[in-house]
């Protein structure tokens, strides 16, 4: 398909930093990539052979950039029993319910997240994949059809368990049926399916649409090995690495225990930290800490949302982006989050380090600005997957492009700095057009390729039959009432 946007308001590349907008601009699209661009009027023959849209009163952007996510979570949103806890209480919690994780479980939350992403502006999500409930491998494959399907760009990390967190697979021990479906894949398991989801669906060709990652969801300091091996895995097939990584005093008491440094060091030793690695959150790291992932290469993922939901600092973004690592926004699980809106999590990354108190010495004058945070969801972290086809408009690059109508309620007024309007204000997290590949879809803030009504009825109906296998497995209540929401809605 040819499409050819005409007489946009305001047009933000993102091709060098501080450029400005193009005004009453147009852009034109042949096949998945960006063929030109411009200030109106375009020249002759543009026009030729393309659907033209109509881009009057509305903002052009990249494609958004989602740096981390757990596809799987979006079936547990608001889960009573782990709406107030801090990190490991709340997955103890809650991995008795994932357990109940299947293939159908899993398609139905693929298509929800990444329907919810695009619907708010990004065009290219990692999804942490670390559950495998009973060695469900084939879980993995359903996942990346499912995105295909809707239409989203995917960087799949195929994660994995090496171990439990913290005291958790000690205390789920005594849960009644918790040991009939194991979570922890031994290390021979997790190398073998990292291989093989390489193998099979890796593409690292210019535009790609998927591309694999691996790493662990905690870090295994008892199994550095692994970590060595699942690195030379990444770098050999020119992949990313993923991992999460506060890190909170346990950590930093066993990793001294074990290996006499801190946590971010031992990475370091084994090879994990570098360009095409990110650690997910880094709320606790320090100046030393900071120091190494600059001088690595290594990236971060900057989850707002989560940090609030589950008691952790805010992290020390600004301080890291003032030492020259690059940080990008990931709106993380929608359980962990209970959302999975990209636009709401750039406006809240953009505004909550302004917080008093949160950095000393931070004030108005180092506080990030809209084309900042921007710069974070798109250059930055394109930069950080290791591509260079997604992230700005520029003929060559993937045809991934937002359109927000600036003509709602909730920018009147904002005219003043399109961009700041749209990262400040707002009434809705909803975009107006969302290109992906040079396809659309979503426009008129409604999905293309999918029906909305369909994803949430089948999401409702899996979430709600998990719920009630957990609860008959373990003999443990969650505070649900989605069996009895869903016959009250049978009935209205």
């Amino acid at each position: 398909m040819t499409l050819l946007i005409r007489n946009a308001t305001a047009l933000y590349p993102c091709r060098t930093r501080g450029e400005a907008p193009l005004v009453n601009a147009w852009l034109r699209i042949d096949g998945g990539a960006i063929a030109g661009l411009g200030a109106e009027p375009c020249p002759e023959g543009i026009a030729d052979g393309a659907r033209v849209i109509d881009g009057t009163g509305r903002l052009v952007i990249p494609g958004l950039i989602n740096l981390h996510h757990h596809f799987f979570q979006s079936l547990t949103r608001a889960v009573p029993a782990g709406l107030s806890a801090y990190s490991v209480d709340w997955l103890r919690t809650m991995y008795p319910l994932w357990q109940e994780l299947d293939c159908e479980a899993v398609d139905a939350a693929a298509r929800i997240a990444a329907a919810e992403l695009m619907l708010t502006g990004a065009t290219t999500s990692i999804d942490f994949a670390y559950l495998y409930p009973g060695g469900r491998r084939e879980i993995f494959d359903t996942e990346i059809a499912a995105v295909r399907a809707i239409g989203l760009r995917l960087h799949a990390v195929r994660g994995c368990v090496p171990r439990l967190e913290g005291s958790i697979e000690r205390d789920l021990g005594s849960v009644p049926g918790a040991d009939a479906i194991r979570l922890v894949e031994d290390d021979e398991t997790i190398i073998a399916a990292c291989e093989d989801a390489i193998a099979r669906h890796h593409d690292p060709t210019p535009l790609s649409m998927c591309r694999i990652g691996v790493g662990p969801t905690s870090v295994p300091y008892h199994s550095p090995a692994l970590l060595e091996r699942l690195s030379r895995i990444a770098v050999e097939a020119g992949c990313d690495r993923h991992l999460h990584l506060q890190p909170n005093p346990l950590e930093v008491e066993e990793c001294e225990r074990l290996h006499g440094c801190r946590p971010t060091e031992f990475l370091q030793r084994v090879g994990w930290l570098g360009e095409r690695s990110c650690i997910a959150h880094a709320t606790k790291h320090t100046g030393e800490d900071i120091r190494r992932l600059a001088d690595t290469g290594t990236g971060v993922a900057h989850c707002p949302s989560q940090n609030m939901r589950l008691g952790y600092p805010a992290g020390p973004v600004p301080e890291m982006r003032a030492a020259g690592v690059r940080v990008g926004v990931g709106v993380d699980g929608a359980s962990s989050n209970d959302g999975g809106g990209f636009l709401g999590e750039l406006r809240l990354a953009h505004m909550i380090h302004r917080i008093d108190g949160l950095h000393p010495g931070y004030g108005p004058d180092q506080w990030m600005r809209a084309a900042d945070v921007l710069w974070m969801a798109t250059r930055d972290s394109a930069a950080i997957l290791g591509r260079d086809d997604i992230g700005r408009l520029e003929p060559g690059c993937a045809a991934d492009v937002v359109l927000v109508d600036l003509r709602r309620i909730g920018y009147a007024g904002g005219l003043h700095d399109p961009l700041a309007s749209l990262v400040f204000a707002g009434d809705s997290a909803i975009v107006d057009m969302t290109i992906i590949n040079g396809e659309i879809v979503v426009e008129n803030g409604k999905l293309c390729r999918a029906s909305e009504a369909s994803l949430v009825d089948d999401a409702n109906r899996i979430a709600a039959q998990m719920v009630h296998r957990a609860e008959t497995r373990t003999g443990r209540g969650f505070g649900s009432r989605a069996q009895e929401m869903l016959r009250a809605c049978r009935c209205s």
